[in-house]
């Protein structure tokens, strides 16, 4: 009889035995593979082990899981962190091993690079996955029209940084996931054989459709098949589907979307536990061929932004804030009113000023820039503070084309952008951090006030209702 399947090594010796059957020990698991992430992360919960277990910070873990006819790793990398916690209302311990992927001996490499004029981009990442080491997977036909680099190229330091700035520049996503680097553009083609999804091989529920800047989207759960893979493609099949239009810029749906035909899978979430039903991975695919033509989003039907009014406040234009935001929002296939929303509620009192500072941290300007994050993007919070706002509007697009590695659907999403970029495409019942629990500690204390009830977690939800009452207020300010 098929039924699910588990096992886990640690430091490269079988550490809990193939598990399978009724009488298994008790494990939860949330895996989060995202190309762009750089790195993909788990959340693993084992139930009452040894208080010794021998589980230690920096630890090389395997997990493997599917069923009994068809198991494999889902995910290898490395314990950041070991956690002992006490499941609420009940006598059970867990131990909690928060992980990424990548081993601590390569988990970043070191380059040194120099190819000379007429480089190819797909030379450089195969130059620096071997200084790394680390196997690549990537397909050279997505390169082939990049242009050859004039004046070469020089890398000397780190490589995940190196390896940002060049998907940066030649638009693809990249990451580090079960010992490998995968390279890939999502909207193009691949030549990977289509796993099929529909009713007779696990498909759960009904499959999404939208489309986000990459191209028609779908998102789809199955029961959990290891052999999907975040470079691969599925053949999907499916009578039925929703339709996410918040990125939709037409009147109606496109003839094309429809939850039948090939995907290129785009990230994958596995989310387990093995003594309840849930045992499942979400997959988010992109149709390739169907990236849109951003010349055809339209601008907001009566020619105003929300919130447009607040901005005479500024000592500044705001005709040229307003085209600027309007063009940055084509770009990104998002509707600009998004965006809008985002930096009134980021401002504080929607004012749109390049200059505003939370007083308890360095987050500065139109959508709070951390330093660190200023950094990454090649400027610092004080050259920000001095820039007009129309200036600053080439960061936070630069933000958002580098930082939001997964398509952004809707307002929400283009808020977590900013906030939380983890829990972009999550339902709003999404936990994203814990007063008393968990990793995030930090993160719930900066933002409580978010903590709706004071229940003791902050869900999307919560988080997504301050910029929504942000958008429905902006509509009264329009200009």
């Amino acid at each position: 009889m098929r039924s699910r399947a588990w096992s886990v090594d640690i430091n490269g010796e079988p550490y809990i035995s193939l598990q399978s059957g009724s009488t298994q020990f008790r494990i939860q698991f949330n895996i989060d593979v995202s190309p762009g992430s750089s790195v993909s992360y788990a959340d693993i919960r084992l139930y009452n082990l040894n208080k010794v277990s021998g589980i230690a910070n920096g630890a090389r873990i395997i997990l493997r899981a599917g069923y009994t006819d068809n198991i494999d790793a889902i995910f290898t990398g490395t314990v950041t962190n070991v956690l002992r916690e006490r499941e609420p209302g009940s006598p059970e311990i867990i131990t909690r091993l928060i992980c990424k992927s990548g081993f601590a001996v390569v988990d970043r490499g070191s380059a040194q690079t120099c190819l000379g004029p007429g480089a190819r981009v797909e030379e450089v990442i195969r130059d620096l996955a071997r200084q790394w080491p680390i196997p690549v997977d990537m397909d050279d036909k997505q390169f082939a029209d990049d242009q050859p680099m004039i004046r070469g190229c020089t890398i000397d330091g780190d490589i995940p940084k190196a390896m940002d700035n060049l998907a940066y520049d030649y638009d693809f996503k990249w990451l580090q996931h079960m010992g490998r680097m995968y390279v890939t553009k999502p909207e193009m083609k691949r030549n990977s054989t289509a796993i099929k999804i529909n009713q007779f091989t696990g498909m759960i529920g009904i499959p999404e459709i939208g489309l986000g800047p990459s191209g028609l989207g779908i998102s789809v759960s199955a029961q959990l098949n290891p052999s999907i893979m975040i470079n691969g493609v599925i053949d999907l099949t499916s009578e039925f589907a929703t339709y996410n239009t918040g990125n939709l810029y037409v009147s109606e749906v496109q003839p094309e979307a429809k939850p039948v035909g090939e995907y290129n899978v785009f990230a994958l979430r596995y989310e387990g536990d093995s003594h309840s039903d849930t045992w499942k991975v979400d997959i988010d695919g992109i149709r390739w061929g169907t990236k849109p033509d951003t010349r055809s989003v339209s601008t907001p039907e009566n020619g105003k932004l929300i919130w447009g009014a607040s901005f005479k406040e500024n000592n500044e234009p705001y005709e040229p804030f307003k085209a600027k935001v309007i063009a940055i929002a084509k770009g990104l296939a998002v509707d600009p009113n998004w965006l809008m929303a985002v930096m009134a509620y980021e401002t504080g009192k929607h004012k749109f000023s390049p200059e505003a500072q939370n007083p308890k941290s360095s987050a500065t300007g139109l959508i709070q820039f951390l330093e660190d994050t200023a950094k990454k993007l090649g400027t610092t919070t004080k050259q920000l503070s001095r820039m007009t706002a129309v200036q600053q509007l080439d960061y936070v697009k630069k933000y958002y084309e580098k930082a939001a590695s997964k398509p952004i659907r809707n307002l929400g999403d283009a808020y977590l952008a900013v906030l939380w970029p983890a829990a972009i495409g999550f339902p709003d019942t999404y936990v994203m951090w814990e007063r008393d629990s968990g990793p995030y500690r930090r993160e719930y204390k900066a933002n409580s006030h978010l903590d709706k009830g004071n229940k003791g977690f902050i869900t999307r939800g919560d988080a997504v209702s301050v910029v929504n009452e942000s958008y429905s207020a902006g509509g009264k300010r329009s200009r």
